[in-house]
């Protein structure tokens, strides 16, 4: 399979800075393996104990060995798999199309249990203490029990919940399609506020520093205080927010499907730079060292400096990039619609 890997002018395995003012740390990238799936591969790789787990649009989860690309097992479901899937010690849990949560033996793929829902599951599930908390297209937020899948609450809106949600202190923090973000106390499932949007809410906010960033398709992207929901500020991107953002020293990095990728600083949510790609970015993005990975329609994975937004690194998939890259003990990964998981070997200097 071929690479198409542009530094700057020449193409190497080399990333440098692109820009004399500003140079970057020369850090290695080189291609490691590309495993086939059936069918798409839109949802987020988890790495655990030197093994991939990725779902595709062929019903199926795959267990791939890190190191060598090579199958380990894998396990079908009736219908697409786009939740990104969690480990939590020797048991993988995950939803599917088919309206279920399940929840399969890490050695062999074998299931434990399995939770109907009724509606599509494409969230991915978060677990803290025991509990394991999920949301479904039938517009409930369910709390299971980690060891048996049994209910131990469950919370309904007035919308599809697509994304994930994201955990800090007592709070599970969730979006959904009636345009709110939900706060709710995780163990009994009580709302402790929301904030409406202007649109609805696709992909899991991201929280740092006692600080919740949530994008909307109404095109912003709302930074809110987590204890009370109080409006802290708004940023407007041209079009609708799907990526999920990530929060790292200070900078808050969000998508948009005007195909930029926007870096913000996170105490009042003032532009530092901005980059575009040439397609919608709903991917989610990664921070590793001096740069910062993100996935678009466009086909391309593309790797920026994080601290001023230049391009010294993309490869080309065949298809679109739709969930986010994973970086996990050295190695970067990333699903895409050309039906591969793509793997490389990341190395500072």
């Amino acid at each position: 399979m071929k690479t198409r890997i542009l530094t700057c002018a020449m193409a190497a395995l080399l990333i440098v800075g692109c820009r004399g003012t500003n140079p970057t740390p020369e850090t290695s990238m080189t291609f490691a393996w590309a495993y086939r799936a059936g069918d798409y591969v839109r949802g987020k790789p988890m790495v655990s104990d030197e093994v991939v787990y990725v779902g595709a649009d062929d019903n199926t989860l795959y267990a791939v060995n890190a190191d060598t690309g090579e199958s380990l097992w894998r396990y079908e479901t009736a219908d697409n798999i786009t939740s990104s899937p969690v480990v939590f010690v020797d048991t993988i849990s995950f939803g599917s199309w088919d309206g279920a949560v399940y929840a399969l033996n890490v050695g062999q793929g074998e299931l434990r249990w399995r939770y109907e829902t009724d509606g599509w599951v494409t969230a991915y599930p978060v677990i803290s203490d025991d509990v394991l908390y999920v949301g479904s297209h039938d517009g409930f937020f369910y709390a299971l029990a980690v060891e048996d899948g049994n209910l131990v609450w469950r919370y309904e809106t007035d919308g599809r919940i697509e994304g994930g949600a994201s955990l800090a202190g007592n709070l599970a923090f969730v979006g959904s399609n009636d345009n709110y973000l939900y706060a709710l106390d995780i163990t009994s499932g009580e709302l402790q506020w929301r904030y409406r949007t202007g649109g609805n809410i696709l992909a899991p906010p991201a929280i740092a520093a006692g600080v919740v960033y949530v994008g909307s398709v109404d095109r912003k992207l709302y930074a809110l205080d987590a204890a009370t929901g109080q409006l802290l500020w708004t940023f407007e991107a041209e079009y609708a927010i799907e990526s999920s953002p990530v929060v790292t020293d200070g900078v808050v990095y969000v998508g948009a499907n005007d195909g930029r990728l926007y870096a913000l600083r996170a105490r009042d949510g003032r532009l530092i730079w901005q980059y575009q790609a040439k397609d919608i970015i709903r991917s989610s993005p990664v921070v590793w060292g001096h740069l910062v990975f993100v996935g678009s329609d466009d086909g391309y994975l593309y790797g920026l400096n994080r601290e001023t937004g230049a391009l010294v690194w993309r490869y080309r998939t065949g298809g679109a990039i739709a969930a986010g890259p994973t970086v996990a003990d050295g190695r970067l990964y990333v699903g895409s619609t050309d039906r591969r998981l793509h793997a490389f070997t990341l190395e500072a200097e």
